[in-house]
């Protein structure tokens, strides 16, 4: 039996309404696929383009005289508009660096194909209305789950708009699934009417949330830039201007709340004996190695930071003298018992340190922190290496 079409009110007429539908989702795939080819090589951007260009699919199929029958034709449309549902939910994941599971994700949709061609069939407009809105209710539901789940390693109000769209998705499909219920499938002017709008607030809702995972894309290219930025690409600690900014900020709030404060000035001894015997790949190694004890050994709140060549410094905020010493007197045994490994070797490694700490009438600045901190490092190297120096002591007299 053919399908007569269904003229409902609507805003616009139904051409229009395609068409318009179609430009848009047009627009966003073209960004979408190009942002990939520009080098983004983000496959949630591909895996979206590909859930766009299916969509597009749909539409041209519903829109064009291709000689199929009414039913084949709302088949087909109906099925590659609705893909777009588990396509978001593997692009989700791969957004969170999770694996695609495509024949898990796809199964429901599946399903939902089987039920719209045998269940609902040709002649059922009310349960096909209910079969497209639970597959909807579902992945939407599994896709605002997996933003929520990984909430916390967002940064950027990307996230937070793309779970609404996502939640709103879920809401509006199980309201279309509950007014079909409710009104026991006897579909009035009142019920087409909020069936049309729904599935056009169902297309919109998807151009928002393609959009949601652009701007998460590059808000990730963006926190990867300021990353590069700010740290030493060798330890992954702030590098030396970064350092420098945060530890400003960190020296003038113990200097006017009158906190303590301590600065460590760490250096690897004998390290260019290393990079002589083993190699520079083998130093580089050692180096970072030695980043991880850092961090591994800091309090939370402690700021790490690679000071140039084999030379790292820490500042430990609310930290008295006799803390201080401590945490020093820490970090260089941990050093000391760290044997990095490069290769088949297990190298032994110490280090000497200069612990500064904060006086207000002695140090007015930064820079003079740092300087009784390096004086502090070379009466370490002076006294015979591996050891922690707090304590200035007096110059030994030059022989005439």
């Amino acid at each position: 039996m053919p399908i007569v079409p269904l003229h409902t009110p609507s805003i616009l007429d139904f051409k229009a309404t395609l068409i318009s539908n179609a430009g848009y989702s047009l627009v966003l795939t073209t960004v979408l696929l190009l942002s990939w080819f520009s080098g983004r090589r983000e496959r949630a951007l591909l895996t979206l383009g590909i859930a766009g260009v299916l969509g597009n699919l749909g539409f041209l199929i519903n829109a064009l005289p291709l000689g199929l029958s009414s039913w084949l034709q709302l088949q087909a449309t109906n099925y590659l508009l609705l893909v777009f549902c588990p396509l978001a939910l593997v692009c989700v994941r791969q957004l969170h660096g999770k694996p695609s599971r495509w024949q898990a994700v796809f199964a429901p949709w599946l399903l939902g194909v089987l039920a719209y061609a045998f269940w609902a069939g040709p002649d059922r407009f009310a349960d096909r209305v209910l079969v497209v809105s639970l597959v909807s209710a579902l992945y939407w539901g599994g896709t605002t789950l997996e933003f929520w789940r990984q909430r916390e390693r967002y940064q950027g109000i990307g996230h937070w708009i793309a779970v609404l769209c996502a939640a709103l998705q879920c809401l509006l499909s199980w309201l279309r699934l509950w007014h079909g219920w409710h009104v026991g499938g006897r579909y009035g002017p009142d019920g087409l009417m909020f069936n049309a709008l729904a599935s056009q607030g169902l297309f919109w809702l998807g151009y928002s949330f393609s959009l949601c995972v652009l701007m998460i894309s590059y808000e990730q290219l963006l926190l990867q830039v300021r990353e590069q930025a700010q740290q030493d690409g060798l330890t992954r600690l702030f590098n030396h201007r970064t350092f420098h900014e945060q530890a400003a900020g960190l020296f003038q709030r113990a200097r006017e709340r009158g906190e303590g404060l301590a600065l460590l000035l760490i250096d690897l001894d004998h390290f260019k004996n290393i990079n002589d015997r083993y190699g520079h790949q083998a130093g580089d190694e050692v180096l970072r190695q030695l980043a991880d004890c850092l961090r591994a050994e800091s309090r939370h709140g402690d700021l790490l930071g690679r000071h140039g060549g084999e030379e790292f410094v820490v500042m430990l905020p609310r930290t008295s003298r006799v803390e201080a010493y401590n945490a020093a007197d820490r970090l260089r045994q941990a050093i000391a018992e760290l044997h990095p490994r490069t290769g088949e070797l297990r190298l032994a490694i110490s280090a000497s340190i200069g612990v500064a700490c904060l006086r207000e009438r002695e140090h007015e600045n930064l820079a003079s922190l740092f300087l009784e901190a390096d004086l502090l490092l070379y009466q370490a190297k002076r006294k015979g290496r591996n050891r922690v120096e707090i304590e200035r002591e007096p110059e030994p007299a030059l022989l005439a």
